[in-house]
């Protein structure tokens, strides 16, 4: 059986064919989404140049919130649903899931890099993704019998925990109000709105990075403060969501902080001991580093629900 499987994020989307054995890696097709006007665009661009034979089934991740089988991007005027998709793709079963959703998925059938802890003691099937790039979401998953539940978050858009307000607020005064959600904070455009604020500096996440690796004060200065953010605000979503079997990181922000130089001071901020109640050494942390792990995860998902 061949599957239809993609990931739309707000810049590029992403599409291929896949069977039980996975994503088929020639069969990717990676596109600008500003050179399309809708994504049904982009779908009959793929169908022809594929010409696939019948498809069992497609699934769609897409950046923004899913309801009913319908959704929109945030950051893009670009709507779904999946009666649209089941007809255009001429598949018996179509699914629209949200991204983070995707790569919860995903865990079942791609392999992490391990950054930090280990599993002791006992384990509950739970693990938490964190993805970190142009914005920020999670989403929790728990291993069952009949596979992964992935669930549908919105954290971005909720207020930052009191321990990383009350570190911004220490560190830059008053400078810290325009801090107010997760994003605002944990993103690439959060790590540019920190080093302005840390310095008055305008600089792209990419350069900041460089200039990091190259021992740059201000940027030493606004990458470590975003590393010890991170680890707080990593020891509040272990308080919340109790991912026993480890935190997944995903995206471009969380691999320039946690394959960096600024590695212990996520860690030492992570395993301080702020409310003794579990201890974070406890809770693996890795990276999803496969490229096509959203579009595994959207196949996992259809394998679940055909």
């Amino acid at each position: 059986m061949t599957y239809l499987v993609g990931d739309i994020g707000g810049t590029n989307t992403r599409l291929a064919l896949a069977d039980v054995t996975g994503v088929q890696p020639a069969s990717v097709m990676r596109a600008s989404n500003d050179a399309y006007e809708s994504f049904d665009a982009v779908l009959s661009s793929y169908l022809q140049k594929t010409d696939p034979d019948s498809l069992a089934g497609v699934c769609i991740a897409i950046a923004g919130p899913v309801q009913a089988g319908k959704g929109t991007l945030t950051n893009r005027n670009w709507s779904l649903d999946v009666d649209s998709l089941r007809a255009q793709a001429r598949a018996p079963h179509a699914e629209l899931i949200n991204d983070l959703s995707a790569l919860g998925y995903a865990l079942a059938r791609v392999s992490t890099e391990h950054v930090f802890g280990s599993h002791q003691g006992a384990t509950n099937g739970q693990r938490l993704v964190v993805g970190m790039g142009t914005g920020f979401n999670v989403s929790p998953t728990r291993a069952t019998a009949s596979g992964v539940t992935a669930m549908e978050s919105e954290l971005g858009h909720a207020e930052l925990p009191y321990s990383v307000s009350q570190l911004l607020q220490d560190a830059l005064g008053a400078a810290a109000q325009p801090f107010n959600t997760y994003e605002d904070c944990f993103s690439g455009r959060g790590l540019e709105r920190l080093h302005d604020a840390v310095c008055g500096e305008k600089q792209d996440g990419k350069s900041i990075m460089e200039s990091f690796a190259a021992e740059q004060p201000d940027a030493q200065r606004t990458v470590l403060l975003f590393a010890r953010a991170l680890g707080r605000m990593t020891q509040s979503v272990i308080h919340q969501f109790m991912p026993r079997d480890g935190i997944a990181f995903a995206g471009s922000a969380s691999r320039g902080i946690l394959t960096s130089k600024a590695l212990p001071a996520f860690v030492e901020e992570l395993t301080a001991d702020h409310h003794g109640i579990v201890d974070a050494h406890h809770f693996p942390i890795s990276l999803i580093t496969e490229d096509v792990a959203a579009l595994e995860g959207c196949l996992q998902y259809l394998s679940q629900t055909s």
